[in-house]
This record gives C-alpha cells, structure tokens and sequence, in this order.
C-alpha cells in the first residue's frame, strides 16, 4: 500500500467513514504492521491538537457573539459605586446570563457529537460482511501442515473463519476479499473433493478488499481455466450467478445487478439482488457467459436479498501491479459461453475453493 493509499485509510478511519468489515480489516494490519500503528497514532495526535484548537476558537466565536449580546451600558452602570442591594443583584444576574451561555454551549456541542454517533452506527449496523465464523479447536501449526502433508485432507481444526476464493491463474494463484485472511497465522484451499493445499496471501488491498493468495502446496495441480474476467462494466438488470462456500458443501446462486453503485454509493462495488450468507465472502460473481465481472464482498443486513461486490475492474487494478513473471497470464479465453447453466456449473466447481483460515 503507498503513502497516499495509507494517509486515506488513516482518515477514513478517525471520521468514522469505514464500513464494518473495512474497520476491522484495517484494525488488524495496525496490530500486525508496526509502522502503520505508528502512522495512526501520529495522524491521531496531530488530529486531536487541530480538533483541540478548532473547540478553542469556537469557545472564543460564542463567548464574542455573548459579550456582543449584553448591555453593555447596564454593566457600566453596574460597576458604579450602588447600594450593596443592587450590586449583588448585578452581580447575580451577569453570572446567571455567563453560566446559562456556557450550558448552552456545551449542551449543543453534546447534542452535535450524539447524533453523528448514532448516524454512524446506524450506517454499521446495516452493512454485513459474509465471512463465515468456523469452530475454532486449538492445535499447533506443525500439526496443521502435518495434516495436509501426509493426508492431502483438511486439517481436523476447522479454523476460526472461512469464505471462498476462485483461481486466477493456471499456476496456483486464487483471489478472496481481504477481511477474509486479515491477520491469518495459516490459509488453506480446500476444493469439493475435500482435497487441501496450503496458501499464502501474497497481495492485499484494504481499499477494494480483495486479497491475492498463491497455492504453495507441491501437490497441487493446475488445470487450464475456462473463464474470463470481464472488465466492462456489467448493466443494470443482467442476469448473474454465484458459487460460494456458505457451508461445506458448494453452494448455487443467481440474481441480477441491481444498481451500479455498492453500499453508501461506493463507485467501486455493485448492489446486486442475489442471496449470500456467511462463507460467501469472495465468491466470483459470473455474468451468463461464465465470464467474471464481481467478487461477493457483503450484504446489507436490514433487508434481504441485497447483497454487494466489488467490480471486476477493482481485480484488474490489482493484477496489474502484480510481477508479470510470478503471475504468468490472468486473462483467459471463455470456453463456458456455449455451455448450459448445469454444464457451466459443473466445470466451474474445480476452479472455486473454500478458503480456510486459522488465526
């Protein structure tokens, strides 16, 4: 992540502007990176002393609008030599007028901070990510590798938290959201004959939330992939399906693209009517074709049936930025646009993999 990209995530998230699943992903690179923690707490400490000045020159602003309100002639008059009677009532009635100014104050200042509080929780409240939490049973990592080494099965701890990932390339590579392996210990890719690999996340992007692992398991074979990513921008009411892992088995889904913005209006996602659950996370969303043109992020949790992805093009930004010479090709030629919805299925289920993680 560069400077400018860090600086932004930093901001979003002091103002509150990161969605839940945004604030824990960069939650969990400040404890495993040193140097953004350190960032973070300068960014907060630079901030607290502008917020601190702005409320200073604020405190000044209203006490100048109620020095402008008194009568000023009553005070001078107040502070000629009166009957002890009167003095004190002056007296009593400036401090009263101060102290009513300063509740005033600090009351609406209150009021202010409430309600930008409760807005932004309520904005939480309604976006879910659909990581899927797993029964986590302690074991050693030696045991874990032991595992796959010697049985090419799933460890027997089924993890501490699970999603899906699809392959991007003939050589291992496989692409997830990021909130799934945020702070992983250990990654593994499990396909639907029960086989798997062990994996490591090699690219990550807070900001799309998407992940770019690579299958370093020596057993594991690649086979040539049958589907493309499309990096044109998918229409309002096309038709589009999904393969994921909301429980043990692969799960079918199909929708449509609702709208062409994602949650709050993110530019970068698409709001998509197709039911999703945990465990979805990082599932392709597919056009008709077979073609890629999403990966399932998350769902809105006060209505059902809407869901969100991030668009293809998100994925191709980053593919991008990968070494050409690890990577090798990422774009391949579609052989599903001919097929049945049932046949297209049928090929795509070796190439979508349930992703484990252990923490």
């Amino acid at each position: 992540m560069n400077d400018s990209n860090l600086i932004r995530d930093i901001e979003r998230y002091l103002e509150g502007d990161m969605n839940m699943q945004e604030k824990a992903a960069f939650e969990k690179l400040c404890q495993s990176d040193p140097v953004v923690n350190e960032q973070l707490k300068a960014h907060q400490h630079i901030t607290a002393q502008l917020e601190s000045y702005g409320r200073r020159l604020a405190l000044q602003e209203k006490m100048d609008q109620i020095h402008a309100s008194l009568d000023m002639d009553m005070l001078r008059n107040a502070a000629t030599p009166a009957p002890a009677r009167v003095i004190s009532f002056r007296r009593r009635l400036l401090t009263n007028v101060a102290a009513a100014a300063c509740i005033a104050l600090v009351t609406s200042l209150t009021t202010i901070a409430l309600i930008q509080k409760a807005n932004r929780q309520k904005t939480t409240a309604q976006y879910e990510d659909v990581r899927r939490v797993l029964n986590n049973i302690q074991r050693s990592q030696n045991a874990l590798i032991n595992d796959i080494n010697n049985k090419k099965r799933v460890p027997a701890n089924p993890g501490t938290y699970g999603g899906t990932g699809f392959a991007i390339t003939d050589n291992g590579y496989v692409v997830t959201n990021y909130h799934v392996v945020a702070g992983a210990d250990s990654i593994y890719i499990q396909n639907t004959k029960g086989e798997a690999y062990k994996a490591t996340s090699v690219f990550e992007d807070i900001s799309s939330d998407l992940a770019i692992l690579k299958i370093t398991d020596s057993t594991f074979r690649s086979q040539p992939i049958p589907y493309s990513v499309k990096f044109q921008k998918a229409l309002r009411g096309e038709k589009v399906f999904t393969l994921g892992y909301p429980r043990d088995e692969i799960v079918y889904g199909e929708g449509y693209i609702s709208a062409q913005t994602g949650f709050n209006g993110d530019s970068a996602a698409y709001q998509v009517s197709i039911p999703v659950n945990p465990g979805n996370s990082g599932a392709p969303l597919m056009d008709a074709k077979g073609d890629i043109v999403g990966i399932v992020t998350g769902k809105q949790t006060t209505a059902d049936g809407i869901a969100f992805a991030v668009k293809s093009a998100q994925l191709k930004r980053l593919l991008e930025e990968m070494p050409k010479e690890k990577m090798g090709k990422w774009n391949h030629k579609n052989r599903l646009e001919n097929l049945t919805r049932v046949e297209q299925i049928k090929k795509l289920e070796d190439f979508v993999y349930m992703v484990k993680v252990y923490n």
